[in-house]
Formats: structure tokens, C-alpha cells, sequence
């Protein structure tokens, strides 16, 4: 039989496994993620078109809600007579929804009350009421001041446009199909809904113009690709929203007047080819080849509910889905071969490692089979089976060596400062109260000497009492490590909120330096949390004519007691409610938390984080988290999980330590997946269980 070495066999070996991982991992990867990608493309592809149905859907439903609203205004034949309450409404509610283009009112008389965006702020009044009709327009500056005014004998009557005639006196929404606004000259859509007298008949018509390129600059957003485009159609295939708002409108040559374009006169033959395939093939999905190129569309039609028929179109180029996936196997192959030549010093070196104590061994196994014991020294090796050979010759060559000898071979004062008599009772106030409390502070009384522990804690407490005094915060009482306060009674003050954040501040900053002192000293540090409110209590005396103590009692003391350990769900330090909030914000940088119903409460409190003082020198890391955070939160009260869950993704990259932003993933996640688990009146509010 034909031996070979133990070196020969770990090379063919290695490089027989080297080899077939290779080539099996890029034959794999080519086929997989080819399959993978254009899965993915499917799925990226209905996601974007549920996104961009839901934006559309959200983007008509507030002037639709207008509408309602300034029709229900009217409860008169003629609605000149209240033309500046409806101007403010209208103004309110333009002013509020950034892309409207105007909003007006006729009534059957033909008179008309209008306020408008473009092309000049102004606010206008057609008054059929009088004869001759009057028409004024007064122009006006984004603080709703008046700038300039003309009037003149109108030549337009509302009761002849279409959106106008096309409403009747059913109570609900009138959609337009797409046009070009005459004024504005851009594309856009109209919504009415009728004003009706108790009889059920016909007053006047509200109506919201919605110029459409808000959604083109929407579209123009949206990358399903590198060379991709995402565009809208109706019916017609007359282009509602594309990613240049100029492309889907031109001027026409017979009338001189701006029109809607159809898809086909577009001068762009990869869009176009596919389009016509799509009405020949009458599918959602087509494939086309322009230019040597392949272009995969997709169609999907708005649902059913929608106010139109619209139909949303993707085409990706096929080389922006797969282009990288040839990269990547070339890569692929070019780091095979590095490997094969990595592989292949690594194998030798090894193999030396494993080959050359076995050779050893195989000469001193020979030295004993030529009994020479005294030339034999053993071989070091880190490999544990050579090493057991190694003692296992060396035991041999002991033994043999003995056996050759026989064979040759962390109140009072001021009660008395303000001159009042202790007496049994109390009175109503609007007080802030203040708790705090040592996070993780009964295993940490546990591991040290009671002497210790009150050393410590009392240092702790003077420390933070200080501040509490120095902003003539009341201090009620110590709960064993936790502080109660509050400001405004004995010494009442008019910037009660401003104090208790103001101490609340500074006790974290004195904190800071104190643990710093205490860690040099090997003591354990002391972080501390904070609750804050501001409501109605009853401050005074309770207790007997021998004994008194000087407190507050209410419910909102018992409210404020639950604020501070909330800081343990969303991993703050202090919390701040709406109360409280709304006498500080102008002075201290906050940020929405949550809106939580906490034990013995039937009404969600909204909470706060008090971050910093606004004259504070804060990382712009940090304020920009607070304000991507409170647009989150927004988005999270308006059930827009999505959205919501966008911008926390984002900030869990750079802020993946806060605890606040995981909770708020969840929840959305949650939502998404279970969207009819809230009520429908739901506000926000959630139930928390207070550690």
C-alpha cells in the first residue's frame, strides 16, 4: 500500500473543503439572492405603494374635514353677513394645512366668500346681496394684516363651476377630478360639501382647493431605486402626481390655456413602452426591454374606497435590482481566491504545528526502540493530543530509565421665618410638589453597615435639601432615602413650576460632582430620581393640639408620588406632568413622554422629561433628539405607527441606550400588527404600572 504523509493528507483535505464551501457559497448566493431581491423588490415595491396611498388618503382627508366644518358655519341664506368669522376659520384652517390653495363658500344668491394662498395671500367677497354685485379682494400678510385692497364689479359666478353644480343637498363630500386651477395655473383637486337649512335644502357650498404638487414633492422623495420612479395616474392616464411637478402639466397649443398631460406624451420611451404593455397585457406587472434594458412595472390601483380612480406606477430598472448582485458574486469569486491563498499558508503553518511534534515523537519512538533513554528530551506542543503522546513517551521512557538499572539500558425653619401660628387645619392651594427617590437603593443598604448607610444617606440628603431651600421649596418630610416638597405654601411665590424644575436641575448637577467625590472614596454613588406636579392641595397642619405636622394632602400629591418612580419604565431621571409643564416650557427644554393613567386616576396625565435649562449649553445631539422624539410622539397620538416608527429606528442608532425609545418600538410595533386593539376614542393614553 502507497503511504502518504500526514502533511499531504491535511493539504488535500483543506483545500477539498476550501474549494466546495467556495464554489458552493457563490453558486448559493448568486441564486438566492437573485430570488431574494426581486422578492424584496415585490415587497419594497407594495410597501411604498401603501405608504403613498395612505399619504394621499391623509393629504385629501383634512380639506375633505374642512369643508364640513365651514359649512357648518353657515346657518343664513346669505353669507356675506358673516364673512369675518368666516374669513378667520378659513384663514385658521389654511394657515394650519400648509398645502391648500384656498377656500371658499357660494351660496345660492351667488355671492362668495373666499381666503387664498396663491398667488397672493388675500382674502376675497363676491356680494350678490346688493346691486350692482360688488367683488373685493383685500390682500393681506401671513399675520392675517391688511396690505392692500381692490374692488370691482365681479364677471365670475361660483354657480356656474363645476364643483358648484355637481354638489347637492345630500350631507356629505363632492370630489372634482383633476384639473388645472385657473388662478394658480398648477394641477390640482377640489372637495365640497353643502351648507343645508333645517329642511334638509340646499344654503350654499363650501369647497377646499388642494393644488397636487405637495404629492409630487412627496413622490420626488420616494426611492424604490437608484434610477427608479414612482409616479400617479387617473383614469384617463392623465399624470396626477410625478416626481418634476412640471412634467404633468403644459400649455395647450389650440387654447393657450395649461392642461393635463396624458402618460404617452411623454418623451421618455422606457415609461411609455411600459405603460402600453400594461394596456395590452391588462396586468399589474410587466416587463419591458428598452434600449438592451429591462424595466419591471408594477400598477396598483387605489382602493376602492378612495375618491378617485388612481393607480399607482413603479418602474425600477432591473440592473438596480440585480447590478449588485453581480458585484457581489464577482467579489464573491475574487475573495474565494484570496481565501484559497489565505487557506493556503494557514494550512501550512498548521500543519507544521500538528506534522512536526508527530515526526518528533516518531524519532524519539525510535530512541526507545533503540533504548538510547538518555537522548530522549519529549516534545512541547500546545496541541493536547500530542501532548498526551508527549507524557505518555515520557512516563514510557521514565519507567524504562528505572527499569535499566536492573537490565542494562450612594421645617421647621421656615415656618418660624414666615411668623405663622401652628394651628390645626389647612387651605386650598395650587402647589408644585416634589418627590424623589435613590434608584436601587434597598440592595445597596443591604451591603453596607448601618453606621455607614446613615453617614452616607445623610450627606445625600443634606445635599439635595440644600438646593431644595435655596429655591424656598418646602420640605415635608424624608421617607427613609426619598424627599416630599413642595413650593408655594408657607412662602407663596408666583413662579412656583420655574423653582421646583429649577432644584430638580440642580440636584443632578450636584450629584454628578458628589458620586465623582464619593467613587474616589470607594463609596457607592446615589442616583436619584424626581417626580414634579402642579395642582390643587390642602396645606396646613394635621395631626393633634400636642403634635402637628406641617403638610399637604390631595390627590395630586398622590399623583406627584407616582410621577418619580415612572422614571424607571422610560429610564429618565426627572418627570415633569402637563400641569407643571405649561408654566416651564418657555424657560426649559422638555420633551412629550407618554400620556399614562396611573392608579386611582380615570383620566390619562400627560407626562414630560425635563431635560435642561434653555440657557444651558446643550449638545445639539441632545435637543435634536428631543425635538425628533416630540415629532414621534405626534405622530405616535395621531396612530401613524409607521411614521412613528420610522424616526425611533432612527434614533435607536445613536441613542440605542435610551430606555424611552425601545418602550415606543414596541408599542408601534405592537399597533402595527394589532390596529383594532385600541378603542376608537382612544387618546394616548396608557395604563402604567408604577414600579
Amino acid at each position: 500500500m502507497r503511504q502518504r504523509t500526514i502533511r499531504f493528507n491535511i493539504y488535500q483535505a483543506f483545500f477539498l473543503i476550501v474549494f466546495i464551501t467556495g464554489v458552493g457559497i457563490s453558486f448559493n448566493f448568486f441564486y438566492g439572492s437573485t430570488r431574494s431581491i426581486l422578492t424584496l423588490s415585490d415587497q419594497i415595491t407594495s410597501e411604498m405603494s401603501g405608504k403613498i396611498i395612505e399619504r394621499t388618503t391623509g393629504f385629501l382627508n383634512s380639506p375633505a374635514t374642512y369643508t364640513k366644518v365651514v359649512a357648518n358655519l353657515v346657518d343664513a341664506e346669505n353669507i356675506v353677513e358673516i364673512r369675518e368669522e368666516m374669513w378667520c376659520l378659513m384663514w385658521q384652517l389654511m394657515t394650519v394645512t400648509p398645502y391648500i390653495q384656498s377656500i371658499f363658500i357660494a351660496d345660492k344668491q351667488g355671492s362668495y366668500v373666499q381666503v387664498r394662498r396663491e398667488p397672493r395671500l388675500s382674502t376675497r367677497i363676491i356680494d350678490r346681496s346688493v346691486e350692482p354685485p360688488v367683488e373685493e379682494w383685500i390682500y393681506r400678510d401671513a399675520d392675517y394684516n391688511i396690505i392692500d385692497k381692490e374692488t370691482k364689479i365681479p364677471d365670475f359666478d361660483p354657480r356656474t363651476r363645476p364643483w358648484y353644480l355637481k354638489t347637492d343637498s345630500t350631507a356629505q363630500n363632492y370630489w372634482t377630478d383633476v384639473f388645472v386651477f385657473t388662478t394658480a395655473q398648477t394641477p390640482g383637486i377640489s372637495v365640497t360639501y353643502p351648507a343645508l337649512d333645517e329642511r334638509g335644502e340646499l344654503l350654499a357650498v363650501a369647497c377646499v382647493n388642494t393644488p397636487l404638487h405637495s404629492l409630487s414633492d412627496f413622490l420626488g422623495e420616494q426611492r424604490v431605486s437608484k434610477n427608479g420612479i414612482v409616479f400617479i395616474l387617473n383614469d384617463k392616464d392623465q399624470i396626477v402626481a410625478f416626481p418634476d411637478p412640471a412634467v404633468s402639466f403644459k400649455k395647450d397649443s389650440s387654447t393657450g390655456e395649461q392642461r393635463l398631460i396624458s402618460i404617452f406624451e411623454l418623451e421618455t420611451p422606457w415609461i411609455t413602452e411600459a405603460l402600453r404593455k400594461h394596456k395590452r397585457k391588462k396586468t399589474h406587472k410587466v416587463t419591458t426591454v428598452t434600449n438592451k434594458k429591462r424595466f419591471i412595472t408594477t400598477i396598483v390601483p387605489f382602493p376602492k374606497t378612495f375618491v378617485s380612480n388612481w393607480k399607482i406606477v413603479i418602474i425600477i430598472p432591473e440592473s438596480d435590482l440585480l447590478g449588485s448582485v453581480y458585484d457581489m458574486v464577482k467579489r464573491a469569486i475574487l475573495i474565494t481566491l484570496l481565501i484559497f491563498s489565505l487557506a493556503f499558508f494557514t494550512i501550512y503553518y498548521f500543519t507544521n504545528q500538528i506534522s512536526r511534534p508527530i515526526m518528533k515523537l516518531a524519532q524519539e519512538t525510535e530512541l526507545i526502540k533503540d533504548f538510547n533513554l538518555e537522548e530522549i528530551r519529549g516534545v512541547q506542543s500546545k496541541i493536547k493530543e500530542v501532548d498526551v503522546m508527549n507524557r505518555a513517551l515520557l512516563a514510557a521512557s521514565h519507567g524504562l530509565q528505572a527499569f535499566k538499572k536492573y537490565v542494562p539500558a450612594d421645617l421647621v425653619r421656615q415656618l418660624i421665618q414666615t411668623g405663622k401660628e401652628a394651628r390645626l387645619g389647612g387651605k386650598k392651594a395650587e402647589l408644585t410638589v416634589f418627590f424623589s427617590d435613590v434608584k436601587d437603593f434597598t440592595p445597596l443598604s443591604e451591603s453596607m453597615l448601618p453606621d455607614d448607610l446613615m453617614v452616607h444617606l445623610s450627606e445625600y440628603l443634606n445635599t439635595l435639601s440644600q438646593i431644595i431651600m435655596a429655591e424656598n421649596g418646602t420640605i415635608d418630610k424624608y421617607i427613609g432615602d426619598a424627599i416630599m416638597a413642595f413650593w408655594g405654601e408657607p412662602i407663596v411665590q408666583p413662579d412656583n413650576p420655574l423653582r421646583a424644575c429649577r432644584a430638580a436641575l440642580q440636584c443632578h448637577k450636584k450629584m454628578v460632582t458628589l458620586n465623582s467625590h464619593w467613587q474616589s472614596q470607594g463609596k457607592p454613588i446615589l442616583e436619584t430620581r424626581i417626580g414634579i406636579h402642579t395642582g390643587d392641595v390642602i396645606a396646613g397642619n394635621v395631626g393633634s393640639d400636642d403634635r402637628m405636622n406641617y403638610t399637604i394632602i390631595g390627590d395630586n400629591v398622590n399623583l406627584t408620588s407616582r410621577l418619580e418612580p415612572a422614571n424607571k419604565i422610560y429610564g429618565t431621571k426627572t418627570i415633569i406632568s402637563q400641569n407643571t409643564h405649561q408654566y416651564v416650557s418657555d424657560k426649559f427644554i422638555c420633551r412629550p413622554l407618554d400620556i399614562i393613567m396611573v392608579k386611582g386616576k380615570t383620566q390619562g396625565v400627560k407626562i414630560y422629561e425635563l431635560v435642561a435649562d434653555k440657557d444651558d449649553e446643550l449638545p445639539v445631539q441632545r435637543i435634536q433628539f428631543c425635538d425628533l422624539f416630540s415629532e414621534m410622539f405626534q405622530l405616535y397620538l395621531a396612530q401613524k405607527w409607521s411614521d412613528a416608527l420610522q424616526i425611533l429606528e432612527k434614533l435607536a442608532v445613536e441613542f440605542n441606550h435610551d430606555q424611552s425609545i425601545r418602550l415606543y418600538i414596541q408599542r408601534c410595533r405592537y399597533f402595527l400588527k394589532n390596529p383594532h386593539s385600541l378603542p376608537a376614542d382612544w387618546d394616548g393614553t396608557m395604563p402604567i404600572a408604577v414600579p
